[in-house]
């Protein structure tokens, strides 16, 4: 494990927060610039300098639908131009409609996409027939005019030439992420997509033409600005913490993982920047982490070398680098709850401090102040009328805001955990847990665990977990305590979760933890091609049950997501630690169920015949060894 030497201070210059950070090779150190809405992933984006100015301009989208334009002058953000709130805004993307530089920006929100110019006005806008939010877009030049938007909603991915819809591609599961790749003779446009469980795919012409499983979960693309125009490699960041390169050569599709997760959060989002005339891959993490590795340009399949690490306490949507502050190179990140700030070299930093004037710090901190008077004077408004309301004989309800949170659960571990990561928008102050069976916990450094057993009934669990002032982001471990029951059923967790401040309002989150929770790793499996599977324990289900509930029985079994209900479902799951295997294709009716453990589908003919019983569905199972 690498050792970080981390030497931190805090520094407070007309309101502007410094901290410094050395690890490994780079000296950096944080800058926060502004709070927007809270931010989904890849929805901050750097326009490119115009003429000889070197600063830059950043956009960002938030979830209370506000689309904004920022420079930074003198380490204060100047708004170029914003938005009025609507639905949340779930892409951004910049892109060019002459060929050159990208000089537009197109936002989706909802089903609605949205085209600005740099000074904020409308230049197009497209409602879709798309009944997700669309997650992704793309926008490829044409060699003589006009250009055709390609937009990913779940698990569609539509193309759209001078606005009207020209032709549409649905995949067998969702679409986490993809990229565009041109021709040489600028003929073809060819997508690569991540689709969750399926690993990466190569869409062209409407066609998948070569796919590729990746076992790590590829979660997020980024395509290197060095590549050639007919290459297709783009790296890839994984579930699993994992970084690796995807490469298209002679309809063959290949994969090579780089960097080994190793314990490390989830890849959220990947940038680049640049330093000291170095191409550094940015990789912004779910557990806060932010990290540097320097990539050989010369040989892209080269392991990448770790230059720098940094922790922002919360998941990381977006990072980007550029000059937005200075003239030198920084890295602009953005978090969930929406604080954008940046990563530059403490040198600059220490260069803009002596820089600025006495006359400028005083009037930065007599602004700064004129700020705290206003939101003081606002919240003691809001809460005096608060009380009023309460007090009030009228009949009313009052309706506090619903909290934003975030949560996900993953596979279990080699002790059997699975673990639990929580997010809030806003400081925790505890969360209640409460299951009706007997659950072991384990928590991080930043809270207390108390349990408590209830005094009706020694089989449950109910437990308190502190946090520590400014918590945003908890994990919890749950593992289900071994009994004596033979009978295997998922169980229900309830985690309430109660944020700091008032009034008290609490977030239920309702987690089920499945009955084969090792079964958490996917891959592609080809039945025709494996003789092995004759030699497979078999299970035979019918009856009169839907792809629907099957799918909601299933849930009680596996871990993760599950793939979405079509015509005719078929998966292949990987125990984590033994490496047995189970095999699962089902559609109206009828359901086949295979495994190289035989424990495994007696585990799972018994939990499918009591779904079937609690449903008042009359199903015929057998069994074939």
């Amino acid at each position: 494990m690498l050792k970080i030497l981390c030497q931190q201070s805090e520094k407070d210059v007309a309101g502007i927060i410094i901290v410094y950070y050395r690890v490994m090779d780079y000296d950096m150190c944080r800058i926060d610039y502004f709070i927007s809405g809270i931010t989904y992933p890849d929805t901050l984006k750097i326009l490119p300098s115009q003429g000889q100015k070197l600063e830059q301009k950043v956009v960002v989208g938030d979830k209370t639908g506000v689309l904004q334009c920022l420079t930074i002058r003198d380490e204060e953000p100047v708004i170029q131009f914003k938005t009025l709130p609507g639905k949340p805004i779930t892409a951004v993307q910049l892109t060019s409609t002459n060929g050159t530089q990208p000089d537009k920006i197109f936002a989706a929100s909802g089903n609605e996409v949205k085209g600005y110019t740099k000074k904020g006005k409308v230049f197009f806008s497209i409602e879709t027939a798309l009944s997700e939010p669309v997650t992704s877009i793309l926008y490829v030049s044409r060699c003589v005019f006009g250009g055709d938007l390609i937009l990913c909603s779940g698990r569609t991915i539509t193309f759209y030439r001078d606005s009207k819809e020209h032709q549409s591609y649905v995949c067998k599961d969702r679409v986490l992420d993809m990229a565009a790749f041109i021709t040489p003779n600028n003929a073809k446009v060819r997508l690569l997509l991540l689709i969750a469980h399926k690993g990466a795919g190569i869409l062209e012409n409407g066609h998948l033409v070569a796919h590729i499983a990746i076992s790590s979960g590829p979660s997020r693309l980024a395509t290197p600005p060095v590549a050639q125009v007919a290459e297709i490699k783009c790296f890839y960041g994984a579930a699993d913490g994992s970084v690796g390169i995807i490469t298209y050569e002679e309809t063959t599709l290949s994969n090579n993982c780089l960097v080994e997760g190793r314990g490390l959060g989830s890849v959220v989002c990947l940038g680049w920047f640049y330093s000291n005339a170095n191409l550094h891959l940015a990789v912004g993490r779910n557990d806060g982490s932010v990290q540097l590795y320097l990539i050989d340009v010369e040989n892209l399949h080269l392991k990448p070398r770790l230059k720098f690490t940094y922790f922002s306490g919360e998941p990381v949507t977006s990072v980007v680098g550029g000059c937005v502050g200075t003239d030198e190179g920084e890295l602009l990140v953005a978090t969930f709850s929406g604080r954008i700030f940046a990563l530059r070299s403490k040198f600059l930093i220490a260069g803009s401090v002596t820089k600025a004037s006495h006359e400028n710090l005083a009037a930065r901190r007599s602004k700064l102040e004129i700020e705290i008077v206003r939101l003081e004077k606002q919240t003691a408004n809001e809460r005096e009328k608060y009380q009023r309301n309460s007090r009030s004989l009228q009949a009313g309800l009052s309706t506090p805001p619903l909290l934003d949170i975030e949560h996900k659960m993953s596979g279990a571990t080699r002790e059997g955990w699975q673990e639990v990561d929580i997010t809030l928008a806003v400081p925790l102050d505890m969360l209640f847990i409460y299951c009706s069976k007997k659950l072991k916990l384990l928590t991080d450094s930043a809270a207390v665990l108390s349990v408590c057993s209830s005094q009706d009934s020694a089989s449950d669990l109910l437990a308190t977990v502190r946090c520590q002032a400014g918590t945003r982001r908890i994990w919890l471990r749950l593992r289900v305590a071994s009994t004596n029951s033979t009978v295997l059923e998922s169980t229900r967790v309830l985690i309430y979760a109660l944020p700091t401040g008032a009034p008290r309002v609490a977030r239920l989150l309702s987690i089920k933890l499945p009955a084969l929770p090792y079964y958490s790793q996917h891959e592609e499996f080809d039945e025709n091609n494996d003789h092995s599977i004759k030699s497979w324990c078999q299970l035979h289900v019918t009856g009169g049950f839907s792809v629907a509930e099957m799918t909601f029985w299933l849930s009680d079994i596996l871990p993760g997501d599950l793939p979405r209900p079509a015509s005719n479902v078929a998966f292949l799951r990987v125990h984590s630690l033994l490496g047995t295997k189970l095999y699962c294709q089902y559609q109206r009716g009828s359901a086949v169920f295979k495994s190289n453990n035989i424990s495994t589908v007696s585990s799972v003919r018994s939990i499918i015949s009591n779904c079937s019983i609690d449903k008042r569905i009359r199903v015929e199972i057998s069994c074939v060894s």
